[in-house]
């Protein structure tokens, strides 16, 4: 039997879906790249260790209306199965399906709290968006786990409750006033929006109210849903405990990234902090962080969680992450690429440059350090900074890890 809830979010979906449909995966594709959860974007944040097979089997839990297609497009090799409650969001999927010939894409109207029935396991889930609008999040992340094969992994999307600060005032506010997810409470969340003020909290960094207020279907998703929940850094990592899980990283590390944001003696404090801790102060510091997107693994594979404090990392193989470049002069070099925040810039030495500009995706970084380039530095000093570069170089996401070449 499904609860009231449960049908509330079916019934709003059905009449807004949102995200807004697309008419065309390989132009989407084309304009903006995978989605940052497709294995083909993020493989090596997935699997460190290395893709465990090339034919994955993966789960899109609560599909939307053009999730699955879109990565069953992207990966004709792998077998995709999109489930979700609504049957709008499922007709887009379909229409997608049947114009680009997914012969790897299954489609199914069902909640994701009954995947046991399916009897599959997964080595890829994904789950974007849908685990905060479930009356018992905990119960769906558990439900998830069950069919993850133990070298699976998963990526999550979850709301960030520091960002989200404005869109609870409003939302409250919206409550108050008797709206709900219908074309009445639409037209009173649109006349509330005239009225609101340029300090609230609900604009955004650009001066502007939030690009998903432009239509219809935005505004019911953020301002009159009717389950809604938000997460911190620290409530996130213990829903992850309770599920049985372990958390193997963020998608984009320089959103919780301690050395963009502090200096001195403020950052070597942080730094000293555990890793979730230093994350935790940054997103509350920054208030930027309107979603978090992260990774999930099963408890085996706590052997492939990235760490830079031993020699181990030194068999680490550095990735550039794509975007990156190096900006400025030989007296003021600098690190920058694009990120949801905007522009991620770092200070970067000549030495340090020097390391990065050897990462091919091939060599670990023993094997980079092995250059005539860095003949000068004493065994011990050349282990410790590379420690020091690619940790940095990790924590604001402009290396990714992996353990071997592939």
């Amino acid at each position: 039997m499904v609860d009231t809830i449960t049908e509330a979010v079916r019934k709003q979906y059905e009449a807004y879906s949102y995200p807004p449909p697309i008419e065309d995966a390989e132009s989407f594709l084309r304009k903006w790249g995978p989605l940052t959860c497709d294995p083909k974007f993020a493989g090596i944040q997935l699997w460190p260790e290395g893709r465990p097979r090339q034919d994955l089997r993966i789960l899109c839990a609560g599909c939307g209306s053009s999730q699955a297609p879109l990565i069953a497009l992207n990966n004709p090799d792998c077998t995709v199965l999109g489930i979700d409650l609504s049957e709008t969001s499922l007709g887009h999927s379909k229409r997608l399906r049947d114009r680009h010939r997914l012969a790897n894409l299954e489609l199914r109207q069902m909640s994701l709290l009954d995947v046991a029935a399916l009897k599959r396991s997964f080595d890829l889930i994904l789950c974007t968006g849908v685990l905060h609008h479930l009356p018992d999040p905990d119960a769906g992340l558990k439900a998830l786990a069950d069919v993850l094969d133990p070298s699976g992994s998963m990526a999550i999307m979850l709301y960030g409750k520091a960002g989200r600060a404005g869109i609870y005032l409003v939302q409250d506010i919206l409550r108050r006033l008797g709206a709900g997810p219908n074309a009445e409470g639409l037209g009173m969340a649109r006349e509330l929006l005239k009225f609101i003020p340029p300090h609230h909290y609900l604009i955004s960094t650009t001066g502007k109210l939030p690009n998903d207020l432009a239509d219809d279907a935005g505004i019911v998703d953020m301002l009159l849903h009717p389950q809604d929940r938000a997460y911190s850094v620290p409530e996130i990592m213990a829903f992850v405990e309770a599920a049985g899980l372990i958390f193997s990283g963020w998608s984009d590390n320089a959103l919780y990234c301690a050395d963009r944001f502090l200096s001195g003696e403020m950052l070597e404090r942080v730094l000293a902090l555990p890793a979730a801790e230093q994350w935790a102060v940054i997103d509350n510091l920054t208030v930027l962080n309107d979603r978090h997107d992260f990774f999930l693994r099963k408890p085996q594979s706590a052997g492939f969680l990235m760490r830079f404090d031993t020699d181990e990392c030194l068999s680490y193989v550095p990735h550039v992450r794509s975007g990156t470049r190096l900006a400025g002069d030989i007296n003021s070099l600098v690190l920058t690429r694009t990120s949801l925040q905007g522009e991620v810039v770092i200070p970067i030495s000549r030495s340090e440059a020097l390391l990065l500009e050897r990462a091919d995706g091939k060599k670990s970084i023993s094997e980079i350090l092995s250059h005539s380039v860095f003949a000068g530095f004493e065994p011990g000093q050349r282990n410790s900074f590379a420690r020091a570069v690619c940790g940095r170089m990790w924590r604001s996401g402009h290396v990714l890890f992996g353990r071997s070449g592939t």
